[in-house]
């Protein structure tokens, strides 16, 4: 039995604890936004983002999961208005959107950690794109970038306690 928290709801699954945990999103919580492609995490259609960081879902046994806060893109935001959804739409990225999932929480959480990444940073994801959408991905991360960055800079700053 693992425990973990779910786009915010807290989950127990009782499956073996070596089940993907991809399985767990699609079988048992019916999550089918996590792709299933490779199975051998190369490329990216599984991504989720586990304690912050990019992860791929298809090589996490839910065993190693415990007490972890799992997002998936059903829970990245409630109606698509995350800064990458938004910049994916405004670029037309979408072709077969089969990889768009993955792409998507890969990039969240590239920009979570890295609101302003370098090119080397963006070049590192190991998400792949079979259709060839590769130039509308980075502008899509650039426009998603600058949107968190502007963003970030309208926030009023939190008053001290007094």
């Amino acid at each position: 039995m693992t425990r973990m928290t779910v786009n915010g709801q807290a989950l127990e699954y009782k499956l073996d604890p070596q089940t993907p945990l991809l399985w767990a999103l699609r079988e048992a919580s019916n999550l089918t936004g996590t792709k299933h492609g490779c199975d051998d995490g190369a490329c990216g259609a599984c991504t989720v983002i586990v304690d912050g960081r990019a992860e791929r879902s298809c090589q996490l046994p839910l065993g190693s999961l415990e007490g972890s806060v799992v997002t998936t893109i059903e829970g990245l935001s409630a109606n698509r208005s995350h800064p990458v959804q938004l910049a994916w739409l405004a670029e037309q990225v979408t072709q077969c959107g089969f990889c768009e999932p993955g792409f998507i929480m890969a990039i969240a959480a590239l920009l979570q950690a890295s609101p302003r990444p370098s090119q080397q940073q963006i070049d590192a994801l190991p998400n792949r794109c079979a259709c060839g959408a590769q130039p509308r991905i980075l502008r899509a991360i650039r426009r998603a970038s600058a949107a968190m960055t502007e963003a970030a800079v309208k926030r009023p700053a939190t008053p001290p306690n007094r």
